[in-house]
């Protein structure tokens, strides 16, 4: 099937169109959502993905629309992965939860752009060095265990966080976090 670019410029628009949307109008103030009210943001976001679906089958025909929803059906299961990512690294930076829902979507557009180059320098890996799929799954294995391990004051600094250098020698930030503000700047920073 082939798809214009303008079909292709509209979608990201679209997609750019709802983070706007969802930045300016819902985590803009921070608060504690309600079971309620994440229902229906996602049952909102839901309903915009199966409509999309829908027009695919439309307008592309049975053959993309099943493609569309088998992909999206693998998708919603495999987004647990970045729950666990997100759990992780709210865990570590000690996010408020008031804070979590902005935290969550700078997350998502940066896992938007990041997973692109992280997908294609580990396919390329895997491709040139099977042995290399282990590593990852390693790696995934020990963050694992140490979410499980007790917290201490040490344990999960935003200061003394590996994650953390490369930003903290350009941003310098706070062990704490300021209302409103993220990441938060010392008194020495611009």
């Amino acid at each position: 099937m082939h798809v214009s670019a303008a079909v292709w410029w509209l979608t990201i628009l679209g997609i750019v169109g709802l983070l706007l949307f969802d930045f300016f109008f819902h985590v803009r103030k921070s608060h504690v959502p309600t079971l309620r009210e994440a229902s229906v943001w996602s049952a909102l976001y839901v309903g915009i993905a199966l409509l999309f679906g829908a027009g695919i089958w439309i307008f592309g025909g049975s053959d993309p629309g099943a493609e569309y929803f088998a992909g999206y059906v693998t998708e919603k299961a495999l987004s647990v992965d970045n729950l666990f990512v997100f759990l992780v690294i709210m865990s570590s930076f000690k996010v408020p939860r008031a804070d979590q829902q902005k935290a969550l979507l700078f997350g998502i557009v940066f896992s938007l752009l990041a997973r692109s180059g992280f997908i294609l320098v580990g396919a390329a890996l895997i491709n040139i060095f099977a042995w290399v799929f282990y590593l990852f799954g390693l790696i995934l294995l020990l963050t694992a265990g140490n979410l499980l391990r007790p917290e201490g004051e040490e344990s999960h600094s935003p200061t003394t966080s590996w994650c953390a250098w490369p930003g903290g020698c350009c941003v310098p930030v706070t062990p704490t976090t300021a209302t409103g503000c993220s990441p938060s700047r010392t008194a020495g920073g611009s």
